[in-house]
């Protein structure tokens, strides 16, 4: 398997998400921004991620499904990543209280410790696949 399929099939399934909680957002913008309004952020600020995170998403999607700036996709989302299970973090902890998943779709449905898990594992899925895009790669292919 080349670097270069292993990097295909480490960004499919953050594709699939980013894709999905990127149109669960934009096709309900009133349920989504409702949720962040109940978030600990100043309203302008809620406001304004109403529209950024769902492009975001979009735009690392568009990044990871195309080959040469791949690597610039597993970056955005490993951020992304970063962000959403660091508040996601927050919250089991206790930091935060209990507050609206403002995630979109069937991820609302999730226990906060449940979608820490899933965060967890797209995050390390974004620092794999970032480590390996931008590694040096290597003459021989294993």
């Amino acid at each position: 398997m080349t670097r270069n399929d292993r990097l295909l099939y480490l960004s499919l399934p953050l594709i699939g998400l980013f894709a999905y909680t990127a149109l669960s957002k934009l096709l309900a913008p009133e349920v989504f921004r409702e949720a962040l309004l109940n978030q600990p952020l100043p309203e302008g600020l809620s406001l304004s991620l109403v529209w950024a995170i769902p492009l975001a998403e979009l735009l690392a999607v568009g990044l990871l499904l195309y080959a040469p700036w791949r690597k610039w996709g597993f970056v955005l989302s490993g951020g992304l990543m970063l962000l959403f299970t660091g508040y996601v973090s927050l919250v089991v902890l206790g930091y935060l209280g209990e507050r609206p998943c403002s995630c979109g779709g069937i991820l609302e449905r999730l226990s906060w410790e449940q979608h820490l898990l899933v965060n967890l594992l797209f995050y390390t899925l974004s620092l794999w696949g970032g480590l390996l895009a931008l590694l040096p790669s290597s003459s021989t292919s294993s």
